[in-house]
């Protein structure tokens, strides 16, 4: 069951991420200062806001124990704290880990359900 649920994740990830590459060029042209800007600030903002709402979607619809009782926020923060150890050459390991801690709340993260979160992570770093 968990390696549908996390299967079942990473498709709709996937998808996701497909579907926001898939636009029209006209709207971005006046996006290249404010994503410059986005850039400039560092470590306030590791992954774009697309990606942190795929992920939101996600999470929730893999793991709705785990998202119980969690803001949008509260999950956009797990993939961007993974993305921080992912970008610091942590080991996968400890990365999983950390994604225990930060992902557990009423009901307590698996080590394979903190795998699965990982592998959704890292196709959105």
């Amino acid at each position: 069951m968990i390696r549908t649920t996390a299967a079942l994740a990473a498709s709709a990830t996937l998808c996701a991420l497909l579907l926001t590459g898939c636009g029209d060029d006209k709207a971005s042209s006046a996006a290249p200062s404010s994503a410059s800007a986005t850039q400039s600030s560092g470590d306030a903002q590791v992954v774009d806001n697309v990606k942190a709402g795929a992920f939101v979607v996600s999470f929730r619809g893999a793991f709705p124990k785990l998202a119980d009782g969690k803001d949008d926020a509260k999950i956009a923060t797990i993939l961007s704290d993974t993305c921080k150890e992912i970008k610091a050459n942590k080991s996968e390991d400890d990365i999983v880990k950390s994604i225990v801690k930060r992902s557990s709340g009423k009901t307590e993260a698996t080590p394979e359900e903190a795998r699965a979160v990982y592998q959704m992570a890292k196709m959105m770093c």
